[in-house]
């Protein structure tokens, strides 16, 4: 696997510079690791990353998105702070988006994102919810395919400062989304990104989400 350039103008300038840093791999050698890449493997874990980028069958691979995790959760922080019962819009994260390549041709791409819910955990009571939404326990429900290559996570967290009925009334919502990726890794993605995000943020009331995917009923 490679990493795409950001522009590939410098790529075509020198090729023989290229071909030096490239030849120089062949013996076993790791290239420099981008930052962004850097960021998405401590969001997601490197072993999961990885496997998310060979499951799109590219050899190369534009990495976008990947705040600072730090970042992501004061981002998140200050927009609870500021939530009133009456808003239903919310801002949607990206947390690390890849997109690979066969050459030129995109071969696959996977994205995920976080986002304060416009559900509140007392709408799961719902039977249209129920359809959609899988319990895990009292703070984390699942949507393991609520569309295609798609799998979701709702989990409370208490923001210190926010309206009391934030924790319930706006939970946070994760988003996996990869068309190569099985159940099983997109579960990876997104249970480690939920984890990371939801201990950066230091809640008050803390989701637990298991290692695996809970079962259907």
């Amino acid at each position: 696997m490679t990493l795409r350039n950001s522009s590939r103008l410098w790529t075509f300038a020198v090729p023989v510079v290229v071909g030096i840093l490239l030849s120089g791999c062949s013996k076993g050698q790791d290239r420099a690791e981008s930052p962004e890449l850097g960021r998405c493997k401590s969001l997601l874990g490197a072993e999961n990353v990885e496997a998310a980028v060979k499951a799109t069958g590219g050899n190369d691979v534009e990495v976008s998105g990947t705040p600072q995790a730090d970042a992501l959760a004061a981002a998140l922080v200050k927009e609870a702070e500021k939530w009133q019962e009456s808003d239903l819009m919310h801002t949607s994260y990206t947390g690390c988006r890849l997109d690979a390549f066969e050459g030129d041709q995109p071969s696959g791409t996977v994205d995920v994102s976080v986002k304060w819910s416009v559900l509140s955990l007392e709408s799961m009571d719902d039977p249209k919810a129920g359809r959609t939404w899988r319990q895990v326990n009292g703070l984390v429900y699942v949507a393991p395919e609520p569309g295609p290559a798609r799998m979701q996570l709702v989990a409370a967290c208490a923001v210190p400062g926010a309206a009391a009925s934030q924790s319930t009334g706006l939970p946070l919502q994760f988003q996996v989304t990869g068309a190569d990726l099985g159940a099983e890794l997109r579960w990876e993605l997104l249970r480690t990104f939920a984890q990371s995000v939801t201990e950066e943020m230091g809640c008050t009331t803390s989701p637990v989400i298991p290692s695996e995917l809970p079962a259907a009923a």
